[in-house]
């Protein structure tokens, strides 16, 4: 279970995607409706205590190494996304 309401919303907010997104994007989704807007770094240290729980994955490609991928760790291995 999430720890914090931001984490909550984080996780809430992968398994409504359905496939792996950044951290950039996954940002700019919550914060369409936000009156006050979050930073990149507080959706990073929400989905890396995720991660430390176990509920997320952190997925890397190998042509840019820098940017990481988050899904839900349950998700199967396919993406609806296309």
């Amino acid at each position: 279970m999430p720890a914090t309401p931001l984490t909550a919303e984080v996780l809430a907010a992968l398994e409504r995607i359905g496939c792996p997104v950044t951290t950039t994007d996954l940002m700019r989704l919550l914060n369409r409706d936000r009156e006050t807007p979050l930073v990149v770094d507080q959706v990073y240290r929400a989905v890396e205590a995720l991660r430390g729980r176990g509920a997320v994955r952190r997925l890397k490609t190998a042509s840019n190494k820098r940017v990481r991928y988050w899904e839900v760790a349950t998700a199967p291995n396919t993406c609806r996304c296309g």
